[in-house]
């Protein structure tokens, strides 16, 4: 998942695309245009222009970054930095909260992928060296609601380290129950955690290796799923009912199965950041993102669908609900497939996906330390590992503290996946809300029907059907969500009114 590192003017920083991206909407650490800025005559910063850029900005003095991804390549990064196989790790949760129609629920969560993809397609036109949302709402609602923006984009990002252990822990458990979660989940921070303290990138071609297998793996269930359902006509088949079943259909449950589902799509962003390097920065990650929220949207789909012809009740896995996924693996083919599936669920989440979000989070929080958001001992970057150390410590320290909580409070891990999702959908809302505002009042964009879908139509679905899957994750991470919201903004006032801090965000 490694590009080339990228070097900030003046400072040491060189953050990988991967790093800077692996999760959706990422800092971005890419190189400024003062020449488009000046020819697109907008406003930075709440009226404040912005004559250099606050992070990352060019690949050397005055050089400006090769521009050499075609939408393939864009689509094979983001499908690395996603988890094809991601759905097993939820589909117990997913199938319990949606009466058994976990399909569905992958279908309604890619519908409000699919809004937001075209709003993101717009603001990379837009703002064409950004590809971070708190940038996008800075530019449009000011500094304060930029600033919650980057606090939202940091729940989801501080809690994703303890969701994907989690996550890997429950898979390996499942194989040996004798150790316990607790165990595992801490065994995989800690091989994180040393990766990162000591700087090691994993090469490109490792990553891919890691895709391939578990597209091979997805290969093997989906195989072996439809062989079983084939050679047992009496029991199981290929029903639409599997998909929608309007007498188990209750539209509550359904919404709270998306809020979970939604967990494997989160990241789709990522491909933003690689606008500086794309061959066509204008309509090349917009494309790119499209076609992988479609690829992600048809694998999540099959396996889902799978799974659930093999076992359309669920009671092969009922009370066991974490590890229902890998139960129906090994209905369908034996022990063989379901340790399999574990195991590429613990390396991909717990290995692969982790070492990138450790890192993504610390740049993250590197970029809003030197934006003024964040202590500036976060804003000291590393010379001889290329990281903010100080940041990783943090993320790993913190990642610690969370796990001991989400384990000794009782909070499974449907529940910590949600209070991540909470962060991600509500920027998503802010991000298309953002669109209406920024493209249909300020631009006065509204000539043709081409803009009043994509500016006005289709931006404001995505908003209603974001916030709307906001509002079904639950009391305890609804709750989480609001106050953490609430400390965001007294944090901003202290900083601001009191410490008289200059927050940029642009």
């Amino acid at each position: 998942m490694s590009n080339n590192a990228k070097t900030t003017a003046g400072a040491p920083p060189k953050a990988s695309a991967s790093v800077a991206a692996a999760v959706g909407g990422a800092a971005s650490v890419r190189a400024a245009d003062p020449g488009k800025a000046a020819r697109l005559s907008m406003p930075e910063n709440n009226g404040e222009k912005v004559t250099k850029p606050t992070v990352a900005t060019k690949q050397k003095n005055g050089d400006p970054f090769k521009q050499t991804l075609t939408v393939k390549d864009m689509v094979v990064w983001g499908l690395i930095c996603m988890v094809p196989i991601s759905p097993m790790a939820i589909y117990g949760g997913v199938f319990a909260d949606s009466g058994g129609m976990p399909t569905l629920a992958f279908l309604i969560g890619f519908v409000a992928v699919l809004f937001s993809v075209f709003s993101f397609g717009i603001m990379i036109r837009h703002f064409p060296s950004s590809g971070s949302i708190f940038t996008y709402v800075s530019h449009v609602f000011g500094k304060a609601m930029g600033f919650i923006a980057g606090w939202l984009m940091l729940l989801q990002y501080l809690v994703s380290p303890a969701l994907v252990y989690l996550i890997a822990a429950i898979a390996i458990h499942s194989m040996v129950p004798s150790i316990p979660i607790l165990a595992l989940c801490f065994a995989f921070l800690v091989i994180v955690g040393v990766v990162s303290v000591i700087g090691m990138k994993t090469a490109m071609v490792v990553n891919k290796v890691a895709l391939v297998a578990q597209l091979v793996i997805l290969a093997l269930f989906v195989g072996f799923g439809v062989a079983f359902v084939v050679q047992h006509p009496e029991t199981v088949s290929f029903s639409p009912a599997n998909v929608f079943d309007p007498d188990k259909f209750e539209l509550g449950g359904t919404m709270s199965a998306v809020s979970l589902a939604v967990m494997s799509y989160v990241g789709f962003g990522a491909i933003a950041t690689l606008t500086q390097e794309a061959k066509d920065p204008q309509h090349g990650p917009s494309r790119a993102m499209m076609v992988m929220a479609i690829v992600l949207c048809v694998l999540y789909v099959a396996q889902c669908f799978i799974a659930t012809c093999v076992d359309p009740t669920g009671a092969g896995f009922a009370g066991d609900t974490d590890n229902a996924f890998y139960v129906v693996a090994k209905m369908a083919a034996g022990p063989w497939l379901m340790i399999l599936c574990a195991v590429g669920v613990a390396l991909a989440q717990g290995v692969f996906t982790a070492i990138a979000q450790q890192n993504s989070i610390a740049f993250v929080m590197f970029t809003m330390a030197k934006g003024g958001c964040l202590p500036k001992f976060m804003a000291k970057m590393n010379r001889r590992t290329n990281s903010p150390l100080n940041a990783v410590f943090f993320i790993i320290a913190l990642s610690v503290v969370l796990t001991l909580i989400f384990h000794f409070s009782g909070i499974n891990m449907n529940t910590v996946a949600k209070i991540s999702n909470f962060g991600a959908l509500s920027t998503y809302t802010m991000l298309n809300v953002g669109v209406i505002v920024f493209c249909w009042f300020q631009l006065k964009q509204r000539k043709g029907a081409k803009a009043l879908f994509m500016h006005l139509i289709f931006p404001a679905l995505g908003a209603l059907v974001c916030f709307a899957i906001m509002l079904s994750v639950g009391e305890v991470a609804l709750t989480v969500g609001v106050v953490f919201i609430i400390i965001g903004i007294i944090y901003y006032l202290v900083l601001t009114k009191v410490l008289h801090r200059e927050i940029n965000l642009g």
